[in-house]
């Protein structure tokens, strides 16, 4: 029996050392990781920005959320695909209950 699915947001705060065309990369990087297991995902980059205390000795970051379709299995899978990451300082996984950020992925694309 397979979990129903649910709605997540990833919050990722990646080393600002990364260029740009890197962090396009892991962010295509991600969105093929949900398509090709049939999840949807919806991802914004909200590009530089100053932390509030450092993490692994970086005061900037560069923060990327993504709200995506899941299970719990998606999501051990997610999480250890951003445990060997070493551009990722933090990876937050949260559910989400709002009913109507569905009706976005209807919309998006």
């Amino acid at each position: 029996m397979t979990k129903e699915l649910g709605l997540y947001e990833l919050v990722l705060l990646l080393k600002f050392t990364t260029t740009e065309q890197e962090t396009i990369s892991k962010i295509e990087n991600f969105r093929n990781f949900f398509t090709e297991r049939g999840s949807q995902v919806m991802v914004k980059n909200h590009g530089k920005i100053s932390l509030a205390y450092p993490i692994k000795g970086f005061d900037t970051a560069t923060y990327i959320q993504l709200v995506y379709l899941g299970n719990g299995e998606l999501i051990k899978q997610l999480n250890t695909q951003n445990q060997r990451d070493e551009t990722i300082l933090r990876a937050v996984t949260t559910k989400l209950v709002d009913q109507n950020i569905p009706e976005l992925f209807a919309n998006a694309n």
